[in-house]
């Protein structure tokens, strides 16, 4: 994969933040608050070529209130397709861990590197179209006004794209119920859904359940949950993971919140909530549907007595479990799926309905063809002379490898240097160029041609020329610990991650500073101007692109 993960370790670390690096320092030694930074050319003592220094200030001061000084990104790594949004949101705390109203804050997202796709100010994501893992490309700054003061804070979250989604691909996974109300040690089943881009049920995908808060109770293999002995509110207490058999890499996952509370004898059920209310299969497609019934006060109804009716038989079959099984006719079916609940603890309490509607559509040409090619890695990331080969798949309608096919390499030859077996070698010419590299698949289907291509980016990295530390100024309580992190570019302010960093504090009444950053403030409040110092290498080069 062209975007990875630096190799340091940074995905165990609590706290990152970003804003601009702000000093440099003259020949001196002195500190010259520039705004600018020092590059691979400075003229620092001890600052050899191919290394870059930046700098941070630290306020060690005595807090009075509350103060932003922590961020969590929700998601931080999202797994999204090519094209499809995401919707990112951010969690506020003080230095004492307590979290801060969204209405006391301000907050601005942005994309850190523009291939992850496009960020609005709300923090939407519509995802690009180049497939990798980019790593710290989101970014938020949240700002609060304390004491007349603006105080900001940033973080990084990451995002790996995958290739856009295609018929029979698990885009999302529905979980029914979706929330849950129960009294301790009460129990009922969940039952998991995953579906395509156009909501129809995904055949082949196996489904394992995992409690992420035990004291939330415990669940079995099949989805049969337990409430525990003890009321509380559990927001993330059960997670479910759906997996295509045959290909193991289409995955979703699903949270489900919990909540435990004692609401009193349970009552003769007022209502049965039908899963799913409307959902869209092909033909041959098996649902299982599930009614619920509920008291008045929101407490499960499980003695009861479950009868299941297809009220038109043209939309397919229906057993007496609820499993649904789509027939071959396309088209909508309103109120088709019905439902009667009795309860059988409640002498005299009246049967409930319910009801739901089935789309059935069109089905799937079962003819095999030609249908895309597929580019392993999408994004290269080279330095000048280096080598990579690249693959090309080509697949059918039916998502199988296509037999017979014949591949035709070619490229930008101001750019790069290919062969025809795929090996990739850049040029020297430092920057990003989409489409630097295209692959064509030729197959012969039924006397015809036909031909599919596909192109990846090249990115050809240049020498290390700028830092960004994070964060490049800070206000913290003595003693606290805030972690320090850097974002290394080239000359054409492409990301570098094969760099080094060596963490420094000038001033040892400002605190202290270990190798991965986390920087634990002093027991004297004071102001500490460019106390922090990173100096940034290359592995393994003395100026080459990382």
């Amino acid at each position: 994969m062209s975007f990875v993960r630096p190799s340091l370790g940074w995905s165990a670390f609590l706290l990152v933040f970003l804003v601009l690096v702000g000093c440099t320092r003259g020949g001196d030694g002195n500190v010259t608050p520039t705004g600018t930074l020092a590059t691979g050319q400075t003229s620092t003592p001890g600052v050899a070529q191919g290394r870059v220094v930046a700098y941070a200030s630290v306020n060690v001061e005595e807090r009075t209130q509350g103060r932003l000084t922590r961020l969590t990104i929700v998601p931080n790594h999202p797994v999204v397709s090519a094209g499809d949004t995401v919707v990112f949101s951010v969690l506020a705390y003080d230095e004492a861990g307590q979290p801060i109203a969204a209405g006391e804050l301000d907050v601005e997202w942005r994309a850190t590197d523009p291939q992850v796709g496009t960020m609005t100010a709300s923090g939407i994501l519509r995802a690009g179209v180049q497939r990798g893992v980019f790593d710290r490309a989101v970014q938020v700054t949240v700002s609060q006004m304390v004491e007349g003061r603006r105080v900001s804070v940033q973080a990084l979250a990451s995002v790996s794209i995958i290739g856009a989604l295609s018929e029979n691909d698990i885009a999302r996974l529905e979980v029914l119920p979706s929330v849950v109300q129960l009294e301790p040690n009460g129990q009922t089943s969940f039952t998991p859904l995953a579906v395509d881009r156009s909501g129809v049920p995904v055949p082949g995908v196996d489904y394992t359940w995992e409690m992420l808060e035990p004291a939330a109770g415990s669940i079995a293999p099949g989805g049969r949950f337990t409430a525990g002995p003890q009321e509380g509110s559990f927001p993330a207490a059960i997670r479910v993971v759906a997996q295509k058999r045959s290909d193991l890499s289409q995955t979703a996952t699903a949270l489900i919140p919990v909540t435990i509370l004692s609401l009193g004898a349970v009552q003769a059920p007022t209502k049965v909530n039908l899963f799913p209310q409307s959902i869209s299969v092909r033909p041959g497609d098996v649902v299982e549907f599930r009614a619920i019934a509920l008291d008045s006060r929101g407490n499960l109804v499980s003695n009861v007595q479950t009868q299941w009716r297809l009220a038109e038989p043209r939309a397919g079959s229906l057993d007496s479990r609820g499993q649904y099984s789509a027939g071959q006719i396309s088209g909508t079916f309103p109120g088709v799926i019905e439902v009667t609940v009795q309860p059988l603890d409640f002498e005299g309490a009246p049967p409930l309905r319910a009801t739901a509607t089935i789309t059935v559509l069109s089905p799937l040409d079962g003819k095999e063809r030609l249908q895309s090619l597929v580019l392993a890695p999408q994004v290269l990331r080279l330095r000048p002379g280096e080598s990579l080969r690249m693959t090309a798949t080509a697949l059918t309608n039916l998502g199988q490898v296509a037999a017979g096919a014949t591949m035709t390499w070619s490229g930008d030859q101001s750019v790069v240097a290919v062969q025809p077996d795929g090996l990739v070698t850049a040029l020297d010419r430092p920057g990003t160029y989409p489409d630097a590299v295209s692959a064509l698949v030729t197959l012969s289907e039924n006397g015809q041609v036909v031909t599919r291509q596909a192109s990846g980016t090249v990115i050809i990295l240049g020498p290390l020329a700028r830092v960004e530390v994070v964060p490049q100024e800070v206000s913290v309580a003595p003693r606290q610990v805030v972690q320090f992190t850097f974002i290394a570019y080239d000359t054409q302010g492409i990301r570098l991650f094969d760099v080094l960093p060596q963490w420094e504090i000038l001033d040892p009444a400002a605190g202290t500073i270990d190798d991965g950053g986390f920087f634990v403030a002093g027991a004297q409040p004071g102001q500490y101007e460019d106390v922090v110092r990173v100096t940034v290498r290359v592995i393994g080069g003395s100026g080459g692109g990382g």
